[in-house]
């Protein structure tokens, strides 16, 4: 059971803005939000889509989230690891591509944190794939 339920609105707030599945999990002291098949910038990894793994904790809004995470096969086309995404991390018995890009702005605990987040990480894959 998920004893935030603010997270779970999020969530589901979430997945009406971008027409995806946000599934929510309780495991230990993290909750995580899987985003299911969500679209990867075109030509720029050699596959288009992948699970999109948010990591967020039984403070949430009040704690930032940071980072987040990838299928493993999410590589350049070029062959090569993006910048920052070397480690492979184990959640919720899979591997994921820990992508170490951090939050430049503040944290918002107001409104849908959760939205805000997932547009940072929108926001950096359009750096990624101006390089």
């Amino acid at each position: 059971m998920v004893s935030n339920q603010i997270l779970v609105r999020h969530a589901e707030e979430l997945s009406q803005a971008l027409d995806l599945r946000a599934d929510v999990v309780e495991d230990g002291p993290h909750i995580f939000v899987i985003v299911r098949n969500a679209p990867l910038p075109l030509g720029l990894f050699q596959v288009d889509t992948s699970d999109i793994l948010l990591i967020a904790d039984q403070q949430y809004p009040l704690s930032a989230m940071d980072m987040f995470w990838t299928e493993v096969e999410v590589i350049k086309a070029d062959d090569s690891i993006p910048q920052g995404a070397d480690a492979i991390e184990h959640y919720l018995g899979r591997p994921w591509r820990r992508f170490s890009w951090h939050r430049n702005g503040i944290w918002k605990p107001t409104g849908n944190p959760l939205l805000q987040h997932y547009a940072t990480v929108e926001a950096r894959w359009v750096k990624e794939a101006n390089r």
